[in-house]
């Protein structure tokens, strides 16, 4: 049956999936070749073709754009005032200036981030990490510079007597972050010890896996590559060390 669940499903089952080549996809060859790019025409970017084949294979199809592109996404939502500000499970939150770098599906709002699914990013998969390469799930701050703002797909509503309870924002819970910050190092490449060992946990936890083998005691450049990774991916300065800011956001709850 058609609807947000079906979307956010077909989205799931994908996780995982990575392209072949240069930006070669079964989403872009569903929906179709562009001169100019390689594999015949089907190797272009394709965040947002493959949210298009997640509305076409979730009975969607017609509630959001079809296009490989991320500015005439926006343009469509726009068009049809449907483009917001503030977040909902299901919507298109598109990244850059214009919303023109970058689009995945919102699967989960909290208070201070969102959980999305997408396309043609990064992610780690069986403990190594891809850039930019397949279909990964991860958690964004909502506050992250990086986003322009949320195209909202017309799903068809839910059929009478069987509407779902509107989800319960997650609460926010009191901890000692401040503090446990204040007593954390920055952490450069060359150090050692158990302050790296923690780093590189809880890089690991957050999708942002060191390469296996690497010595989790030890700061090497593979932890600086993840960890500028994951500074990116929440909205800091790309360091690659640890400082305040970054230690808080690897230690948040969200």
């Amino acid at each position: 049956m058609p609807g947000l669940d079906a979307m956010i499903k077909a989205a799931s089952g994908e996780i995982a999936y990575r392209e072949s080549g240069t930006n070669f996809t079964h989403y872009n060859r569903w929906l179709g070749k562009l001169p100019g790019y390689p594999h015949d025409g089907y190797g272009y970017p394709w965040c947002s073709s493959f949210l298009s084949w997640c509305l076409n294979a979730s009975g969607n199809a017609g509630a959001g754009p079809k296009t490989a592109g991320c500015e005439t996404g926006v343009a469509w939502f726009k068009a049809r005032h449907r483009f917001y500000r503030t977040p909902e499970p299901g919507d298109f939150v598109y990244y850059g200036p214009g919303g023109g770098t970058h689009v995945e599906l919102v699967v989960e709002v909290t208070r201070t981030s969102i959980t999305t699914i997408g396309g043609n990013t990064s992610g780690s998969l069986d403990g190594r990490y891809f850039n930019g390469d397949g279909v990964y799930r991860k958690t964004v701050d909502r506050d992250s510079p990086r986003i322009y703002g949320y195209g909202r797909p017309d799903y068809p509503a839910a059929a009478p007597g069987k509407t779902p309870a509107p989800a319960k924002p997650k609460p926010e819970r009191d901890n000692t972050t401040e503090a446990i910050v204040k007593k954390l190092p920055l952490l450069k490449q060359g150090d050692e010890g158990w302050h790296v060992k923690t780093m590189h946990y809880l890089l690991a936890a957050r999708g942002y896996a060191v390469l296996p083998g690497v010595d989790d005691t030890q700061f090497t450049s593979s932890h600086v590559v993840a960890l500028k990774h994951f500074q990116d991916g929440v909205g800091l300065p790309q360091t690659g060390t640890t400082t305040p800011d970054t230690w808080a956001a690897l230690l948040k709850v969200a």
